[in-house]
């Protein structure tokens, strides 16, 4: 049995569908019961409660031969370190308690510190916490940005006809898609060829600018002329926040941004294991293009 929380998430749905297609049973935590339905026709066990119910979740984990970790964001948190130094600290209670040996943990590009990271401190707190743990095998993943982020741009694209954000236009940064993220994890949790406490870094295909990204973008939806606008760090944050973000999690955006542009979110090393396949051309294509022709 593999646990499996965020399992309504872009990477733990993900995962969880590889896992089950391989014939693994799987225990796919979330909040909502419905978000889970199409993993539980396809087989998945699931989970229905709040991961900072630690005794929730230590039920959830008993028996499991290994769990995947996912601390994701409450965007309307108010204080959004609490937040996920309360979710991480319930996990590393459960996993105590339930007798877990083996933990995969989807940490990030950065995980390696708190300093100038922005939000990425909360997976990297983790990191540490989950080091710490006597007689447990631990893996982090740490994914670079998410090709899937771009989603965010589509309502300015449509209605402003710009692509914007605080990143600045020429920095080159490497961007990878969930599902190659969840091909990983699904296969690390299925082999666990993992012990002591280790991370991978996965870094995409290959880096990008804004301004290659935004090409990319124009081309497959026929707006060639598509520009990259950069936009100063304080109208991102009130661009956040008029989504309903919080402050909190508005200034710990900001601060990721700052971070990508000084490099602090770009230190892994680029080899053959950290390489993923999917290009931002593929993702354009077959998956962005579909969402932006669903958005009003």
């Amino acid at each position: 049995m593999i646990a499996i929380i965020g399992a309504s998430g872009n990477i733990g749905s993900k995962t969880t569908e590889v896992l089950l297609a391989a014939g693994q049973k799987v225990r796919a935590i979330a909040r909502h019961a419905d978000k889970l339905q199409p993993l539980v026709e396809k087989g998945a066990e699931a989970w229905i409660g709040d991961a900072a119910d630690t005794e929730f979740l230590t039920r959830a984990f008993e028996g499991a031969e290994a769990v995947l970790l996912i601390i994701s964001a409450q965007m309307d948190a108010p204080d959004i370190a609490a937040y996920q130094d309360a979710i991480g600290t319930s996990q590393i209670a459960a996993i105590k308690a339930a007798g877990v040996k083996n933990v995969l943990f989807i940490s990030s590009q950065g995980g390696h510190t708190e300093e100038k990271t922005g939000i990425v401190a909360g997976v990297a707190r983790q990191e540490k916490r989950l080091n710490a743990l006597e007689g447990v095998n631990v893996l982090s993943l740490r994914p670079t940005y998410f090709m899937e982020n771009t989603f965010n741009a589509i309502g300015m694209i449509k209605h402003s006809g710009i692509n914007g954000s605080a990143l600045k236009a020429d920095v080159e940064m490497t961007m990878i898609a969930t599902r190659d993220i969840a091909k990983v994890a699904a296969e690390k949790l299925l082999n666990l060829p993992f012990a002591g406490k280790s991370h991978l870094d996965l870094l995409g295909d290959r880096n990008y600018t804004q301004i290659e990204v935004t090409q990319i973008i124009g081309a497959a939806i026929g707006k060639p002329e598509l520009p990259y606008v950069e936009f100063s760090y304080a109208d991102q944050k009130a661009g956040l926040m008029q989504y309903g973000i919080s402050e909190s999690v508005a200034d710990a955006y900001i601060g990721l941004y700052e971070g990508i542009n000084i490099g602090q979110l770009s230190q892994g090393v680029r080899n053959a294991e950290t390489t993923t396949p999917t290009s931002f051309e593929w993702f354009v294509e077959n998956i962005f293009k579909h969402a932006y022709a669903a958005n009003a």
